[in-house]
């Protein structure tokens, strides 16, 4: 009997964990070349240079024809720059879904500093937060 709750605790335990994995896990994951990174910086700071913010709206969504080829690369679902910086949605979710920001500044971020994960210097990936 001892052993047969200890197997049965045992798969619990696996399918439990497996459950998390798939359930819980990141749906896409970041870019952690600092040299594609640092373009990824380069044409934020571009879109954000060249696009600017509709008065009536308080951002500028950027037309696919109109990405950089390294963000682009990302295959983002969107990408909008707002007066803090640039959004590149990567996986869209209730809250927020999953992507890039490349603020103007790390204090002017919309979200919380926990949502974020700097991933090299001004270019931050976040999740649902």
């Amino acid at each position: 009997m001892t052993f047969m709750r200890l197997r049965v605790g045992r798969v619990f335990a696996v399918f439990a964990a497996l459950t998390l994995l798939t359930g819980c896990a990141i749906p896409s994951i970041p870019t952690f070349s600092q040299s594609r990174l640092k373009a990824i910086k380069a044409e934020s700071q571009l879109l954000m240079a060249t696009h600017p913010i509709e008065p009536s709206k308080g951002w500028a969504d950027i037309p696919k024809n109109q990405w950089p080829p390294v963000i682009a690369s990302l295959q983002p679902f969107d990408v909008t720059v707002y007066k803090w910086g640039v959004n590149i949605g990567i996986k869209p979710y209730f809250d927020g879904g999953w992507g890039y920001h490349i603020g103007r500044s790390k204090q002017e971020l919309p979200m919380p500093p926990g949502c974020y994960w700097e991933l090299s210097l001004g270019v931050f990936w976040h999740g649902p937060c």
